[in-house]
């Protein structure tokens, strides 16, 4: 009787976790060609990957943006929570937090270029997300700055909304016109954006909002329409 000959089984073959891939290939082609002018055949073919194996890894072009803000969100706030952590005086710590973040928009300014233009594109729940983390980033800045003006070192009377709008104008306006292969390199120019952040929330002085006086309401009857042919 023939006796059956044994073969050692091979490990199976691990598919290679291209997720990573795909979402920088994804900031690239967004980035280059704009969100609404990009195709899934344009980021398939810069992973190096069939249009249909792509959906192994995602559901949709807006699935892709999706992850985009979800992953810059999961970053941005990490680097919050850190330095939030530091015990340091407020306004040491809104310094470190605008070159931080400064710096961390100029080293993924393809990233945050979709982010700041780019967010529009999502829809329904999506859409919804980012716009309450939109808000979360407008009170966390507010607290640092309110935090710098409990500890005496910016006017009692610095409006901290208009404060906030002009930090993060600052900082998401960093796309619009940085370019990697520029004169000065990302570090100096967080450096410096760190130092006029502070100065204006330090040095500027309160100033009280003007109230606008309510329209009087006219007790006037409204003039009736001419009929055509009148």
């Amino acid at each position: 009787m023939a006796t059956r000959q044994a073969h050692a089984k091979s490990p199976p073959s691990k598919r290679r976790n291209r997720q990573e891939d795909v979402l920088e290939a994804a900031i690239e082609v967004f980035h280059e060609k704009g969100y609404a002018s990009a195709s899934i055949q344009d980021v398939a073919d810069r992973v190096g990957v069939l249009k249909g194996s792509l959906y192994h890894y995602i559901d949709s072009k807006e699935d892709l943006l999706a992850r985009i803000f979800e992953e810059s969100d999961k970053q941005s706030f990490s680097l919050m929570e850190e330095i939030h952590e530091l015990d340091m005086p407020a306004v040491e710590r809104l310094r470190l937090f605008a070159r931080s973040w400064s710096l961390w928009y100029l080293e993924n300014i393809e990233r945050t270029a979709i982010y700041v233009n780019e967010w529009k594109h999502l829809t329904g729940k999506r859409l919804a997300e980012v716009i309450k983390t939109r808000h979360e980033y407008d009170s966390r800045v507010a607290r640092m700055i309110e935090e710098v003006k409990s500890e005496g070192d910016a006017d009692a009377d610095l409006d901290v909304r208009y404060a906030t709008f002009f930090v993060l104008s600052a900082i998401n306006g960093l796309p619009t016109w940085y370019r990697r292969k520029g004169a000065d390199p990302a570090e100096h120019i967080a450096d410096v954006y760190a130092d006029m952040i502070v100065g204006m929330v330090c040095n500027s002085r309160g100033r009280k909002s003007p109230r606008r006086e309510p329209k009087a309401r006219s007790n006037a009857k409204p003039k009736a329409k001419a009929k055509l042919g009148s």
